[in-house]
C-alpha cells in the first residue's frame, strides 16, 4: 500500500507508514503527524488514511493511492 499527496508544489509518498519525498522539511513535518506508536491495528489502509489526514490538514490532495485487497473472512 502507498499513497501520495500534493500540497502546492510539494509532493510526498507514504509507504509502510513512513513519508518520503524531495523536500526534507515537508517530509519531517508529515512524519511528525503520524502516531509514534505506529498505525492503528484496526485500520486496513493506514497509509491511505494518513495521506487523507495530511492532505486535509494542509488543504492539499491525495493524488495517487493503492488500497489493500479485500480478504473475505478477515475481520477488519
Amino acid at each position: 500500500m502507498s499513497a501520495s499527496i500534493k500540497v502546492g508544489w510539494l509532493e510526498a509518498t507514504i509507504t509502510g507508514y513512513t513519508w518520503t519525498g524531495n523536500d526534507e522539511g515537508f517530509v519531517r513535518y508529515l512524519n511528525s503527524l503520524l502516531s509514534p506508536f505506529g498505525p492503528p491495528g484496526e485500520d486496513p489502509a493506514p497509509d491511505y488514511n494518513a495521506a487523507l489526514d495530511a492532505a486535509k490538514r494542509m488543504h492539499g490532495e491525495v493524488i495517487e493511492y493503492t488500497l489493500p485487497k479485500y480478504v473475505s473472512g478477515r475481520v477488519y
